[in-house]
């Protein structure tokens, strides 16, 4: 009687003269790096980590991994910078990492957020007065909300990637400025 393979053995039977490239292997190696290094930044964003225990830990990865890329960190924490959220950790973070950047990045995130600040409370005028004029709605109990505007959205979503652009210029200009 004929033995039964499973799929499994099937499969290996058929792959077992296949074999990765070494540029394969190093694309691979480097995508599992990076997915691991995600998984420590958001490790870091949660609390669970300080500067110093991600520093540690992404040293001890790149050693096991073999990865010689060191700027890799840099541009994973400045693609975790989001504009209208509180980038303080990440901040601290490049501070270690890229000094230099820092001074730019507080101003360009200053920056967006008095702009911000500015468009909001234009929007916020603009859907009172909308609301007046159109609707006969007025008085000091009438709050509009400035993100119901869509005039209001769209300039705010023009000034966030304005922004993330600006981030991803200083983030391109740092790349290789690493420890």
């Amino acid at each position: 009687m004929g033995e039964i393979k499973s799929t499994l053995d099937l499969v290996m039977e058929r792959t077992r003269h296949l074999s990765l490239s070494a540029e394969e292997k190093d694309k691979q190696q480097r995508e599992d790096y990076e997915k691991r290094l995600q998984g420590l930044l958001q490790q870091y964003a949660d609390g669970a980590l300080t500067v110093d225990g991600l520093l540690d830990s992404t040293r001890t990865l790149r050693t096991e991994m073999k990865i010689e890329d060191h700027h890799l960190l840099t541009q994973a924490a400045m693609r975790r910078f989001a504009p209208d959220q509180d980038n303080d950790r990440w901040v601290a973070l490049l501070e270690n990492l890229a000094p230099e950047a820092c001074a730019p990045l507080k101003g360009i995130l200053e920056n967006h957020r008095r702009q911000r600040a500015d468009l909001l409370q234009n929007g916020r005028e603009s859907f009172a007065q909308q609301l007046s004029e159109h609707d006969g709605i007025k008085g000091t109990a009438v709050v509009p909300n400035p993100l119901k505007n869509p005039t209001c959205r769209q300039d705010l979503a023009t000034l966030r990637q304005a922004t993330l652009d600006q981030i991803n210029r200083i983030s391109e200009k740092h790349q290789g400025v690493t420890k």
